[in-house]
């Protein structure tokens, strides 16, 4: 039997003024019964719920009645009819009339309660009458009332995340359901942009991470908790730091000029993932105290206790619909919102310990003390007397051990959350503070969220997000002359403390002796304050049940302020008299307008979604600083206290604009054919006129193949197979404002301020573009295993680079700064790759479970082109020393490292004899010769010398491919979950060794195996003999390149649920105990530190060098959750 049921609405002013209505007008002639009921729902505001077949039977009516009671209206209707009613609630059954030779079945009426196998309360799961349109939803308490054709009726009750139950009716009127969780499921809904969508529909290329996936992993910011967990994304953390920025790079590198980090949209707010803000102020939150790490992480603001999902836009296809700033790809993510039922009281907290997992073997006293001792040969200085014999001497200063401690870090959390009929709301607030592994950095975050959805009628509803935020950290020094470099090379006869307690450094014979690292730890002072207010309000007006506008306004607004203080002090001999102090001010906000209609209709087999809007958003900017020299003490660091005539002030401010125009429409027949277009226009300020619009389209289809009626057969080992092809173009602007023109800015000069030219000008310039193709194929195999692959072709061109210009055009920038360069389109890069994840149910019993995650990604990126031919080079700066270590050029990856070849040591006379000259020096035995025990070369161009035109590639940084292992264990209320990331292949450019490995000079720590150099005792060493001056064994070479693969065993949690009846003695629905370990153990060929090096500043033309980097902590945890 087909029972269909009619919900009889017209627009919402019509049924508004009717709602509560009980009289009834009818005025009809020969009507049919569907007609009728029509009419009256108009008045009333009652749902029929009847078979179609029957109506057609049925008589047709002719009534005039006028203030007639509804019972009296349907008496009348029903008057001579095979038919009869009956009312429940608001809801009129029809049903055929009951005789004594002809007994029909009779409807019945079935109530219940349902919840999840933890007993929580079920809100919104759809019960349906099977093969019927006869459905009812559960409310707030998990309780549904259904009225069914008969006896015979079979109830399907499905709700998202869920397994879908079928309960047969028999004469059961009143049935508990228990509903529970799949791991993944096809009707699970994931954000695609302005929407939603069932992730069995997609038909681009997304990958999802739940709260679940890292719920309790101690990292600070939610970028960091998904290396490894989504396929097609490269997670790198450039410095382990508290609060520190990550790298995100989905699906390799596409941007030669700009910001490779992709857009994120937190709750429909795009938040960019440059932490160098490179296409607005260009000026990052923190200050810089040398060229070390000083970008800011973006989404440390945000607590990732309040994320409930993130997907991950990878393909044109799916980022189209964000146009211009979707060129690195869009992760989207939501945060949590109240559930249907009674309201939930959380806590979630943590507390743990963090240390350093390695360390480096230096030398000792008594080896550093016999090192000296040569080393005074070679250069040719008076041994010192204390280490005559060093066999007397202790181990001396352990700086690694000074400078590292064991550092405490807590999380806590506490939310309210729940939901009625009309609203949800979740509303939490949260603090974390996390000392830092090396003295003197720590991080700190107070946060607070609120997100309420209401229905205020049934055509209305609103709602907002809301997050306030405020982080306070203290930054060390980094790499280059940071902490981790001085105390590497710090000498171990060099004491932390004088004896009276203050900071010691190098003695009177120890001139190039190492500043102290604790002192500089602990008496620098590099604070930075931020606060930011991200929120989202939104109207949502239904004009008919196919067709909703919704109205966004929204922003994020931060603020910042960061004081930069180095003191006066003696060390030793190494003093400064001079303090200084540098103090700023910043703020960025970012405010948004959207407006777009939403139109869903099925009709057959078909169904369509069809999307139209148009947002306006603008984006400014302003900072202040200044600065003072000489201050009277180290204790009062205020602007006003330093010397006035030192003073310096400077301020920056600036604005950009971008409007746009957007659809998108989604067909979908039978559930099996699925074809999405999109289109974008974005109308810029960053361009001129004539050339501020682009527009940026994609289309992607799909097909299930798997539901064809010849692969019936295949079902019970391979189903739910689906082909999908997407292609999209994308672009972006990421350049500072107004650079297609010229301006004037402001110089000093002796007769005041006066103004010079700032650049060349480009009206022409133009959009950055990137198209990609994608080729993807879902399956699940045996009911238990579920794949997803992809393989894509992006290519990025006409980037947006400032020309290289000759000084004659551009003037000396020692003098009144000189005119900057235009900036151009030109540059072409191509990345291609594959990736999938594969999810296993391994066992699944009563008691226990075992699921399997795996994620893989491969990549190859190649530059085509370059704005004329000029390859770009990376440098570093190590000691005082200016060292070009990469060159990107045409033909070859991003950032690879360019160098010297290595042949060996020159150990005989002959190899010297026969050997190429090398850099144009003689055989000769010092600083100006080539001589036994130094480096040689390979000559690459055969030319018979050696020289800069024998630097080469030598390796590329970036990895052949990473991967994500996770296993989920559980056995009755414990549960085990052991996750493993890792990445294979690529270089790392061990810099340090450039210092701690060079032999090069006095007073300055050695790595322990440097003792083993070559000597003609120790003929088959391959470590170069030391030597001063003019060391040309210190070139960029390909002796200082490591591998970078590593496996990391990243998290291993073991928890408890505490029974229910258990948690009930303790006022809790829930409790859960865990401990959990962070970084627990690194497999790595690489001799530094922490394999995972990243790029500094998010810089990919210096990805993989390690000049000290901050090494990531492992971190043990101990923390509950509970519910009340």
């Amino acid at each position: 039997m087909k029972i269909t049921l009619i919900l009889l609405m017209t627009t919402f002013l019509q049924g508004f003024a009717a709602t509560y209505a009980q009289k009834v007008v009818l005025r009809v002639n020969n009507a049919s019964l569907k007609e009728v009921f029509e009419k009256i729902h108009k008045q009333t505001n009652y749902d029929f719920l009847y078979n179609a077949d029957d109506l057609k039977s049925a008589k047709k009516v002719s009534l005039d009645l006028k203030d007639a009671s509804l019972k009296q209206a349907l008496d009348e209707c029903f008057n001579d009819q095979a038919l009869t009613y009956v009312i429940d609630n608001r809801t009129i059954l029809i049903t055929k009339k009951v005789n004594a030779t002809n007994e029909l079945p009779v409807a019945i009426a079935v109530t219940g309660k349902i919840t999840d196998d933890k007993n929580s309360l079920l809100q919104g799961v759809t019960v349906r009458e099977k093969g019927t349109q006869n459905f009812v939803t559960s409310d707030s308490r998990g309780n549904f009332k259904i009225i069914v054709a008969n006896e015979n009726a079979i109830l399907v009750f499905t709700y998202i995340g869920f397994a879908p139950q079928e309960i047969p009716v028999n004469k059961n009127t009143q049935l508990n359901i228990v509903l529970k969780e799949t791991t993944q499921n096809l009707n699970d809904v994931v954000v695609i942009g302005y929407g939603q969508q069932k992730r069995g529909d997609v038909n681009g290329a997304i990958s999802s991470v739940t709260a679940k996936d890292i719920q309790d992993v101690p990292q600070v910011s939610i970028d960091q908790m998904l290396q490894g967990r989504a396929a097609g994304v490269t997670v790198t953390e450039g410095t382990g730091a508290p609060g520190s920025a990550a790298s995100v790079h989905i699906r390799g590198i596409g941007n030669l000029s700009g910001s490779n980090e992709p857009l994120y949209v937190i709750d429909g707010i795009e938040v960019s993932g440059d932490a160098n803000n490179y296409s607005t102020s260009g000026q990052t939150a923190n200050q810089n105290q040398n060229n070390g790490e000083n970008a800011v992480s973006p989404l440390s603001l945000l607590n990732p206790n309040d994320v409930a999902s993130i997907d991950v836009l990878k393909d044109a296809s799916a980022t189209a619909i964000y146009g211009s700033r979707a060129s690195n790809g869009v992760i989207i993510i939501t945060t949590k919102r109240g559930k249907k039922g009674n309201a939930h009281l959380n806590y979630d907290g943590y507390y743990g310990v963090q240390q350093q997992g390695h360390f480096l073997k230096m030398m000792d006293l008594q080896q550093y003390a016999s090192l000296e001792n040569q080393m005074a040969a070679i250069y040719q200085v008076t041994p010192r007397g204390e280490f005559a014999d060093p066999s007397v001497l202790g181990p001396g200063t352990n700086w690694q051990k000074a400078v590292f401690q064991t550092a405490p870090m807590q999380n806590h959390n506490l939310s309210v959350s729940g939901a009625t009929d009309k609203v949800d709301y979740y509303l939490s607030g949260g603090f974390l503070k996390q000392d830092g592994t090396i003295l003197g950095s720590n991080f700190k975050r107070y946060s607070f969220r609120t997100n309420v959805n209401a229905t205020v009628k049934d055509w209305l509803k609103l709602g907002e997000t809301m997050a306030l935020s405020r982080t306070e950290e203290n930054q060390g020094l980094s790499d280059n002359g940071g902490i981790v470099y001085n105390a590497l090379l710090s000498a171990p006869d060099q004491a932390v403390y004088n004896p009276d307690g203050t900071f010691a450094g190098p003695q009177a014979n120890q001139l190039y002796g190492t500043i102290n690292p604790v002192a500089q730890a602990l008496q620098r002072t590099n604070n930075l304050v931020r606060n930011e207010v991200n929120a989202n309000f939104y109207g949502d007006i239904r004009f008919i049940p196919d067709l909703t506008l919704r109205s966004e306004l929204g922003g994020d607004f931060n603020f910042s302020d960061s004081r930069l203080f180095n003191p006066t002090y003696v060390y030793g001999i190494l003093t400064n008299p001079t303090a200084t102090l540098s103090e700023s001010w910043q703020q960025s906000l970012y405010w948004s307008w959207k407006e777009y209609l939403t139109y869903n209709h099925t009709f057959g087999k078909s169904n369509l979604t069809a999307l139209l809007g148009h947002e306006v958003s603008e984006s400014t900017w302003n900072g202040i600083s200044g600065s003072r020299q000489t201050f009277f003490s180290n204790e009062l660091q205020t602007l006003n206290l330093g010397d006035a005539a030192s003073a310096q002030n400077s301020e920056y401010k600036g604005s950009g604009v971008l409007e746009s125009a957007y659809a998108r429409g989604i067909y979908t027949y039978n559930n099996k054919y699925s074809l999405t277009a999109t289109i974008r226009s974005d109308k810029s300020s960053n361009f001129a006129p004539g050339h501020q619009t682009g527009y940026f389209p994609s289309v992607a289809g799909s097909w299930r193949i798997s539901d064809e009626p010849f692969m019936a057969d295949t079902k019970k080992i391979a189903d739910n197979i689906k082909f999908r092809v997407g292609w999209g173009e994308v672009g972006n602007q990421d350049i500072p404002g107004y650079e297609y023109g010229a301006a004037l800015t402001p110089v000093t000069t002796g007769l005041g301020t006066g103004f010079f030219i700032d650049k060349y000008p480009n009206p022409n310039l133009k959009w950055q573009t990137s198209i990609q193709t994608d080729i993807g194929v879902d399956f699940s195999l045996i009911n238990r295993i579920d794949v997803s692959f992809d393989w894509y072709n992006k290519t990025s061109k006409n980037f947006l680079f400032q020309e290289p210009l000759p000084t004659f055009l551009t003037g000396d920038a020692t003098y009144l700064g000189g005119i900057s360069s235009e900036y151009v389109n030109g540059g072409q890069v191509n990345n291609k790759g594959f990736e999938f994840s594969i999810n296993s149910k391994n066992i699944n019993t009563k008691d226990f479970t075992w699921n399997t995650t795996v994620t893989f990604s491969h990549y190859t990126n190649k530059v085509i082109s370059l704005v004329a031919n000029t390859p770009i080079i990376g440098q570093i700066t190590n000691g005082y020393l200016q060292l070009p270590v990469t060159q990107t050029a045409v033909g070859e990856p991003i950032g690879e490292f360019y160098g010297y070849k290595v042949k060996g040591i020159f150990k005989t006379a002959q190899q010297l004899l026969s050997a190429p000259v090398q850099f144009g020096q003689p055989i000769a035995n010092g600083t100006s010769g080539t001589w036994l025990g130094d480096i040689q070369y390979v000559d690459e161009n055969h030319d018979g010398k050696i020289d800069a035109n024998d630097r080469t590639y030598l390796g590329n940084p970036n990895p052949t491919f990473t991967y994500g292992f996770t296993n989920n264990f559980s056995y009755k209320a414990f549960y085990l979950n052991i996750f493993f990331q890792g990445s294979y292949g690529g270089k790392i450019l061990n810099a340090l060794d450039y210092a701690i490995g060079s032999l090069n000079s006095l007073y300055v720590n050695q790595l322990a195996s440097s003792a083993n150099y070559w000597t003609p005792s120790n003929p088959n060493s391959n470590i170069p003999a030391p030597k001063g001056g003019q060391n040309y064994n210190l070139e960029m070479s390909d002796r200082f390149l490591q591998s970078a693969s590593y496996l990391r065993l990243q998290n291993v949690q073991l928890g408890y649920n505490l029974p229910e009846t258990w948690a009930k003695y303790v006022a809790m629905s829930k409790l859960k105990v865990y401990c959990s370990a962070q970084n627990v153990l690194v497999i790595t060929g690489y001799k530094g530190l922490d394999p995972e090096v990243g790029q500094q500043n998010q810089n990919v033309f210096l990805t993989n060098v390690d000049l000290g980097r901050y090494p990531s902590p492992r971190t043990i945890t101990f923390g509950i959750n509970a519910e009340f």
